[in-house]
């Protein structure tokens, strides 16, 4: 077994050599190395599905679904397993292949997950890595001007689902049920009886104190959302609370951080990787290959 670093005091790379088995691995050491680094990154082991599976299981099994999330997730075992997720798109469109800005999972809803777990079911045939990020690191990078700014201001997300999304989103066909789910976790709801459209306001800072570490963390939406907005998409907004829209040079200071300090994971089968959602942002670079599919485990909480 070989462990090392992977950027400086972020992540933890566990290498498979010969003669070793994923289930020899003190799970207890891996937890503490996950604590410390928030991100355990394993090479060349090639478990199958099942076994990683029973693997994941030792760190926590309060698995999610992907209820009240804003995109498309595909149910690898619909009507099974309602948390193993592919992150291809579904809905019998080809998948989308381009790169996605650096984020937290689902910092837009309470309902978010502490950890989650990326397993490379099949890797693109070049290019589409996923980026990992230390929000810790890159906080410490930004400017006293915009730390000031971050940390005296909440930031809001506005969405509306229109006839049809909401739906899928909330996962019924019941309005009073979707407006009860959102309310019970942190959204304000207006619902529109004409349009049978539904729309959400959510309150987060864009920085936050990491579960393990006590550190001082950037994470957040911010990125997705207002790329999608920049490409036309007027339906999904990022703002802060006051409705001041986000300053680009600000934007452009966190790009330019995150493009200098973010480590890219090149896939290769059966690699998997498990993901502090309190510290690390994540995304993915553009491909070319359909084929691609990434699976994912988000875990609610964990007792460590």
């Amino acid at each position: 077994m070989q462990y090392s670093n992977i950027r400086g005091n972020f992540g933890t790379e566990i290498r498979c050599e010969p003669g070793d088995s994923l289930f020899d691995i003190d799970v207890q050491k891996l937890i503490e190395m996950f604590k410390a680094s928030g991100v355990l990154l394993f090479r060349d082991f090639q478990p199958d599905l099942e076994q990683f599976n029973k693997f994941a299981e030792q760190f926590g099994t309060d698995f999610m679904t992907y209820k009240g999330g804003g995109y498309i997730r595909r149910k690898v075992n619909e009507g099974v397993d309602e948390t193993l997720l592919s992150v291809n798109y579904d809905h019998g469109r080809v998948q989308d292949t381009f790169g996605l800005p650096l984020h937290g999972e689902m910092y837009y809803i309470d309902n978010r997950p502490e950890t989650l777990w990326f397993y490379c079911k099949t890797p693109a045939a070049s290019e589409g890595e996923t980026t990992v990020c230390d929000g810790n690191e890159l906080y410490n990078e930004l400017s006293d001007e915009t730390k000031s700014l971050l940390n005296g201001k909440r930031l809001k997300y506005s969405r509306t689902y229109l006839d049809g999304e909401w739906q899928r989103i909330y996962e019924t066909e019941e309005k009073d049920e979707a407006i009860s789910f959102a309310e019970g976790n942190g959204l304000s709801v207006t619902f529109d009886a004409d349009a049978n459209s539904l729309s959400t306001e959510y309150l987060l800072p864009a920085v936050i104190t990491s579960h393990w570490g006590n550190h001082k963390v950037y994470i957040n939406n911010i990125l997705t959302v207002q790329w999608q907005e920049d490409m036309g998409r007027t339906t999904s907004i990022v703002r802060f609370e006051d409705g001041e829209s986000i300053p680009r040079p600000m934007l452009d200071e966190v790009i330019a951080i995150q493009q200098r300090i973010m480590v890219p994971i090149a896939w290769k089968q059966g690699d998997f990787v498990y993901i502090d959602n309190t510290r690390a942002l994540h995304g993915r670079r553009a491909f070319s290959d359909v084929n691609r599919d990434v699976y994912l485990r988000m875990v609610k909480t964990v007792d460590y």
